[in-house]
């Protein structure tokens, strides 16, 4: 039987100070060493002296230049996480990295794109569906002379970025609260309310102050779920990034804290909507993905977990 996801956070050194030390080291790498990919663009637009380039005061983003400065420079600071996720996974705890993903001995590059497939087509759907209902919102933006440049960055930092949120979050924090129990819906929550509080800076929270948190917690509860039912991050990771891509390439938000060239734009976020196809889509992610594996564990007297 493979060993569990949650019990590879006793190998290495387990000791609460330790986690409280790689969290801060993980923060260190992220906002402060990760921010000089942003200070620099800024230096440069504060001494431009250009009155048609400034800073967003809300966001922070920079305003009046190319937007995909903003997209790299943001992006890059998230390759700082993971980075700071490897050192305190590798040298304050000292246990293997892969760990944090997964405890097979190697990565399962099978089921991540399962989950990118699955999650890629349901939010295609999702968006099919709210441009029937509200085709006023979505606008065609496409120009192929801005959009190929800025795909291939996308294609390129996208998946780094949710990969470094996914190793934070599903890996290294979901395994550390395994330290207070097993009770896979009390770690999904606390897991989905860690994964909330960074996001409540996001702009978006302008369309509801009460749904969009919902969703970013919902998003964090759902996923860590997944990820202690299918003993791996891999379909986390998957998942993830298609969201992301997804948002990036085909249908941005004019209020995303991520502006790229897309091909549509929408216009206004219906809270409403994106909490409740999010539900409606991590029910069929999850059926999906887990009947099939829930019914030939039933058929053969095993458990879930023995199936998994």
């Amino acid at each position: 039987m493979q060993d569990s996801f949650l019990d590879q956070v006793e190998l290495g050194h387990t000791e609460w100070y330790r986690y409280f030390f790689g969290v801060v080291l993980i923060l260190f790498f992220w906002l402060v060493l990760g921010s000089l990919f942003v200070v620099v663009p800024l230096l440069w637009v504060m001494l431009d002296g250009d009155p048609a380039t400034a800073v967003d005061r809300q966001t922070g983003m920079m305003i009046g230049i190319n937007p995909m400065i903003n997209y790299v420079a943001l992006n890059l600071s998230f390759g700082m996480m993971i980075v700071g996720v490897f050192v305190a996974v590798r040298f304050v705890h000292g246990r293997p990295f892969r760990s944090i993903i997964t405890p097979a001995k190697t990565f399962e590059w099978r089921r991540m794109w399962q989950g990118f497939g699955v999650w890629l087509l349901l939010v295609t759907v999702a968006s099919l569906v709210e441009y029937l209902l509200h085709p006023e919102i979505y606008t065609v933006v496409f120009e192929a002379r801005r959009f190929l440049p800025f795909a291939l960055v996308v294609l390129l930092l996208t998946p780094m970025q949710t990969t470094a949120e996914e190793l934070l979050f599903r890996g290294y924090l979901l395994q550390a609260t395994g330290h207070w129990g097993r009770n896979f819906v009390v770690l999904s929550l606390v897991n989905g309310i860690l994964f909330m509080l960074p996001h409540l800076g996001n702009p978006e929270l302008a369309a509801s102050a009460i749904l969009l948190p919902l969703f970013y917690l919902s998003f964090g509860a759902v996923f860590s779920y997944i990820t202690l039912r299918d003993n791996s991050a891999a379909l986390a990771i998957g998942a993830h990034a298609a969201n992301n891509l997804y948002s990036a390439l085909f249908a941005n938000y004019t209020g995303s804290a991520l502006q790229t060239e897309s091909i549509f734009l929408v216009t206004e976020l219906d809270a409403v909507y994106a909490v409740a196809s999010f539900w409606a889509m991590a029910v069929i992610f999850y059926l999906v993905l887990f009947w099939r594996r829930e019914k030939t564990a039933v058929a053969t007297g095993s458990t879930v977990d023995d199936a998994i």
